[in-house]
């Protein structure tokens, strides 16, 4: 589609010229008002008048066109034609108008100087472009086009593409979106504290997610991974004792295995009457060797016992325990080590070791699980009162109390559900007689009587009858497996057990929980970021909308849509620079110092990965709302475009 147009009558004929040469090749569409141009060039002509299409015809094309070059003066077809001499000079004079003229010519070293009144002087040289022809005009014919050869082929490379040179850089554009950011009214700049609070929110939340879904064995173990844990709602005494001895059983424990002991502190400290715990899971000694013990080394007898180094670490986390820890003196797992453990009616244990099995586990001979748990989950007893019932008392071991007790009568409770009591309740109890009090739904029988230097009420029974007792009044029981999947088939399956893998449950649990961590940190961050975006597709709406006439005049002028995108890009880069990521690294370093608090090391990971990931987020999502509202529109002509009667 060519339009012809602002061109002399020289310049006009060479381009008719070439473009008839061109039509031999190739359609050409030509769009003038000079008819006789069409006339004499046209194979066919199209007239319009008014945007409609009034003639549409085959032209006849014709054989001379009357069409005056500007600059060609022929001078045989002037009205004036004379010559003038004098002296050595010659003046030959052509005119077309035969008006008074009133003409100066000075000839002066060598210099032709000219005044004229009221006329246009122009000098014809080599440069002027006039030409002079000694001769009279005739009328173009078609010889003029016939014999003018263009080769398109040899112009027009076929593998040649033009090549757009854009009038934007990214660089330019961000320049200029600082510009235009510094010129922003004092509402718009308080505006940009939006993005400030959304960045930091935003990387918040990433780092709190990447904090949730980065799990550790660590963080859901807290029993030996390889017990299992039979809930059966009341254990039966026989029943356990069955399944002790079932060949893929390496031995059970009644309840859950948890128990505390009380560190024993140094005299200064004991008189302060600071008391701390340590809590844990029961694990039989001989499931870790030398190699499980990174600190200290394996116990060597039955008093002596190992842990877990993550139950150290839980009670200097903890802020309670690490409170009385510091005011006790002990302020690191150092001085843990070799510190005497104190529960009631035994002899004290010693911490020798520190492991690394993940799990909370005390590591102690399991001869003495019984009577360790016993300090925990003890048997209430009725004890004689004024009226002559039981008043409530414990059964304990009574090789505990061997040391501080003298049997006065009777003898020692050698058997299963035979027991010996304080000498001060031998008038009221007989000896061999049975007792209201109930083991395993069995009624305990005097067998002898005590007499106590600590004045010692205790029911002293066997350790066995102490082992019915606690595993009567036991909901449910761990199992250490020799093999862990057999043995879970045996007491889901052939015992009808509600059995689970401790280390499998807890791991799902933990997981499931992540889940909806994970979630509500996602909708928080989804809400947060969703704001941020609302807001920066106002800001970029409204600018855009300030601009539009700006961007109609450089579509109609040839500017492509990618360089008014660039424009765009580089005030969205420019407001994300300055306004979010002061954001980021504000959050970046808040986060860094919670990190260091004790419980919420875990919940955040402020990393280069992170922050990366946050700010690529942040750029790129703002990049693509920021520029939501000019998609719609770009997409117009430019004259729609100029034509929106939504802005001034």
């Amino acid at each position: 589609m060519s339009q012809l147009g602002n061109l002399d009558s020289k310049n006009s004929l060479e381009i008719m010229n070439i473009i008839k040469a061109i039509s031999k090749q190739r359609l050409v569409l030509l769009v003038t008002h000079e008819v006789d141009l069409a006339q004499f060039y046209a194979t066919r002509i199209i007239k319009l008048e008014d945007g409609n299409i009034i003639k549409d015809y085959q032209n006849e094309e014709t054989d001379s066109l009357e069409y005056r070059v500007d600059n060609k003066i022929y001078l045989q077809d002037m009205k004036l034609n004379k010559t003038l001499t004098a002296d050595n000079i010659k003046l030959d004079i052509y005119s077309d108008d035969v008006e008074n003229i009133d003409i100066k010519l000075v000839i002066k070293n060598g210099n032709i100087y000219i005044k004229g009144q009221n006329k246009k002087i122009e000098v014809i040289d080599e440069n002027s472009g006039i030409e002079l022809i000694d001769g009279k005009y005739q009328k173009i014919d078609k010889s003029i086009y016939e014999n003018h050869k263009y080769n398109l082929d040899e112009i027009i490379n076929k593998s040649f593409k033009p090549k757009y040179s854009s009038i934007y850089s990214i660089l330019k554009s961000i320049k200029y979106g600082f510009n235009k950011i510094l010129n922003y009214t004092v509402l718009r700049k308080i505006l940009l504290l939006g993005f400030l609070l959304s960045s930091m929110f935003v990387i918040y939340s990433i780092a709190n997610i990447k904090g949730i879904t980065d799990i550790r064995e660590s963080d859901y173990v807290t029993m030996d991974k390889n017990y299992l844990k039979a809930d059966v709602g009341m254990v039966n005494v026989d029943n356990y004792l069955k399944y002790e001895n079932l060949d893929c059983v390496d031995y059970l424990i009644p309840g859950d295995g948890n128990t505390s002991f009380r560190i024993k502190m140094d005299n200064f400290y004991q008189l302060s009457n600071i008391s701390v715990y340590l809590n844990g899971y029961l694990v039989d000694i001989n499931k870790i060797n030398e190699n499980s013990i990174i600190k200290g080394r394996m116990p060597e007898n039955d008093y002596e016992l190992a842990i877990d180094k993550k139950i150290v670490e839980k009670m200097l986390k903890d802020p309670f325990s690490s409170v009385n820890l510091k005011e006790a003196g002990i302020k690191n797992e150092d001085e843990l080590l070799n510190r005497k453990l104190i529960i009631d009616g035994m002899k004290e244990f010693t911490i020798v070791g520190f492991s690394d099995n993940l799990g909370e586990s005390i590591y102690v001979k399991k001869d003495l699980f019984i009577n360790i748990l016993n300090n925990k989950t003890t048997t209430m007893f009725e004890m004689p009162s004024a009226n002559g019932d039981l008043d409530e008392s414990t059964v304990k071991d009574y090789n505990l109390f061997l040391e501080d007790i003298k049997i006065t009568k009777g003898r020692l409770p050698e058997n299963d559900y035979e027991v010996i009591i304080n000498k001060s309740k031998e008038e009221e109890i007989e000896l061999n007689k049975t007792i209201k009090t109930e083991v395993n739904s069995k009624q305990l029988t005097v067998v002898g009587f005590y007499e106590s230097k600590t004045n010692s009420q205790n029911y002293l029974v066997n350790l066995n009858t102490v082992k019915y007792d606690i595993i009567s009044k036991a909901k449910n029981f761990l199992v250490y497996p020799k093999d862990k999947q057999t043995a879970l088939n045996i007491f889901k399956n052939e015992y009808h057990l509600n059995t689970i893998d401790v280390y499998e449950k807890a791991k799902k649990d933990y997981i499931q929980e992540t889940k909806e961590r994970i979630k509500s940190s996602v909708i928080f961050a989804g809400s947060i970021l969703a704001i941020s975006l609302v807001e920066i597709y106002l800001m970029m709406r409204s600018s855009f909308l300030s601009r539009i006439k700006e961007i109609g005049v450089l579509r109609a002028i040839g500017i492509k849509k990618q360089d008014i995108y660039k424009m765009f890009v580089g005030e969205i880069l420019s407001i994300t620079t300055i306004a979010s990521l002061p954001g980021i690294a504000l959050m970046s370093y808040i986060l860094n110092q919670i990190s260091k608090i004790p419980y919420a090391d875990r919940m955040f990971i402020i990393n280069f990965e992170t922050i990366g990931l946050s700010i690529c987020l942040i750029y790129i999502f703002n990049i693509l709302v920021g520029l939501l509202p000019l998609f719609k529109v770009i997409r117009k002509t430019p004259a729609r475009i100029l034509t929106r009667n939504d802005v001034e």
